[in-house]
């Protein structure tokens, strides 16, 4: 059996308006095509659906049986289909964002707070999650888009480049008067970097990786010290003294919240690319899109931004 729901509304249509050419009417199709949709159903349902007369149309005693059970069913469909609609329009209005602790903490806070106040009826849901699980969270369909930097090209994963950060020395702010580390400026090069006792990440952590490549074809050997598992924490032992770091500039916003100054390093200038990541194959919504154009903007201001 092989019944439309456009079968069963002609049938409702036509019990209720007793009458063919009004019935058509209503459900926008020819009179013709009508009968034919009624000549169909009453072959499958196996009985005579209407006594049609030249003044009038009636039930059969057959079409009288169906008609509670055809309302049923099209109001159950109709519930249905509005529920999913629903559902539909409120997962529209959602979005699960994740990010490293350090984005999380430091950036998104306040990002989030102006989001919501331009659009109230928007639900982003954060997470804060490192690298790798957040490529398994998009892969399982369970994040909506990802941040971060050192996302590589991936099967099943799409890359969009938020911004790139330039490589910097955070060191703690010298005392007033005392002047910046290499003339006081807002740069550096890294072969000042000789003299410093740097505070290092895990030697497989892609930002040290990237830092101790650039030492190497410089030459330079700088005491070392740490392997913290924590940037806020390397920041808060180069505010106590302990040490410099070299770090991608999207740590700026968290070192706003200690003592401590950043140099841009130069000569040579070496930069870091932070993305959105997000399913490929699967359709943004316009809230993931806006979402998008949104952290775009706070992230290319956070790289244009002066070091402090």
């Amino acid at each position: 059996m092989n019944i439309s729901t456009r079968q069963l509304q002609a049938f409702l249509a036509v019990a209720r308006l007793g009458s063919f050419t009004r019935a058509a009417e209503e459900i926008f199709v020819t009179q013709p095509g009508l009968s034919l949709m009624l000549k169909d159903l009453e072959a499958q349902v196996g009985g005579r659906l209407f006594d049609r007369t030249t003044r009038s149309v009636s039930l059969t005693p057959a079409g009288e049986l169906l008609l509670p059970t055809v309302r049923g069913m099209l109001a159950d469909w109709e519930r249905a289909t509005t529920g999913i609609g629903r559902l539909s329009a409120e997962a529209e209005q959602q979005v699960t964002l994740a990010a490293t602790p350090l984005i999380a903490t430091s950036v998104l806070p306040r990002w989030l707070q102006d989001f919501h106040q331009a659009q109230p009826g928007v639900r982003v849901q954060v997470a804060d999650l490192d690298r790798r699980d957040i490529l398994l969270g998009i892969e399982a369909g369970e994040i909506d888009l990802g941040l971060g930097a050192f996302f590589k090209p991936a099967v099943g994963i799409e890359r969009q480049l938020l911004a790139t950060f330039p490589m910097v020395r955070v060191g703690a702010r010298p005392l007033k008067g005392s002047g910046r580390k290499a003339g006081n400026g807002r740069t550096l090069r890294w072969s000042a970097l000789a003299d410093d006792h740097l505070l290092t990440l895990p030697v497989d952590n892609p930002i040290q990786k990237l830092a101790d490549a650039q030492l190497r074809r410089l030459g330079l050997a700088p005491t070392r010290g740490g392997a913290l598992q924590n940037i806020q924490a390397m920041i808060a032992m180069v505010e106590a003294g302990h040490g410099v770091a070299t770090l991608p500039a999207f740590v700026a916003p968290a070192c706003a919240r200690y003592q401590v100054a950043i140099q841009t390093l130069v000569e040579p200038s070496v930069s870091v690319d932070f993305f959105v990541v997000s399913k490929k194959g699967r359709q943004k919504t316009a809230l993931a899109a806006t979402l998008i154009d949104s952290l775009g903007v706070l992230f290319r201001t956070i790289a244009e931004s002066p070091p402090a």
